[in-house]
């Protein structure tokens, strides 16, 4: 880094009009001074910053703002995965819930909290399924039903409920705990 050797003029944020940014991610490296071309805060050159961002492009700061944006959207954004009753209540309780509604059969909130701009993370219930994505907390709750029911029809539930626990009759899993096996009263008429 080099120090000016001469002070520099205080400007508004928006005299600064350049930067140096990495296509990808998601903030600037730093503004540009208008008066003699250095970074803001570290006062280097391009060399300097090429050094250490060897990807670094100078850009309008509107342009490079709007590429961050579109990387933390892409990095951020999340479609519809399935997620347990447990997640899915966490979640109503961590924070007032942000549009807390039913539609067509699919109750859903959103987090208060942005991960990203307007995206945050949003909750929904379809029966006894529950789900999660990130978007815009804006969607409208008609919407995230509407995804949500397509989802669900698409991915329907298997009789494997995900746990590991083989799967037995009553009989046998009162034999395993101990218990005495209670069969149901034969019906009239059956013979047994």
């Amino acid at each position: 880094m080099s120090n000016a050797t001469t002070p520099r003029r205080k400007l508004p944020l928006e005299a600064f009009t350049e930067c140096w940014y990495v296509p990808g991610e998601t903030s600037i490296v730093d503004l540009i001074h208008p008066d003699d071309g250095l970074t803001l805060h570290a006062y280097e050159n391009a060399a300097q910053i090429h050094a250490r961002y060897p990807l670094a492009q100078r850009l309008a700061f509107e342009d490079a703002w709007k590429l961050a944006d579109a990387a933390g959207t892409a990095r951020y954004r999340q479609d519809i995965t399935e997620v347990t009753e447990a997640q899915f209540n966490d979640a109503l309780n961590v924070l007032p819930p942000v549009g807390w509604t039913t539609r067509s059969g699919v109750e859903s909130f959103r987090i208060s909290e942005r991960l990203w701009g307007n995206l945050t993370d949003i909750y929904a219930r379809l029966g006894n399924r529950h789900f999660k994505l990130v978007d815009d907390i804006r969607l409208p709750a008609a919407t995230i039903a509407e995804r949500v029911a397509v989802y669900a029809a698409a991915n329907p539930v298997s009789e494997n409920d995900g746990s590991d626990a083989p799967r037995r009759d009553p009989e046998t899993d009162a034999r395993l705990h101990g218990r005495a096996a209670t069969r149901p009263a034969p019906k009239p008429g059956n013979g047994s």
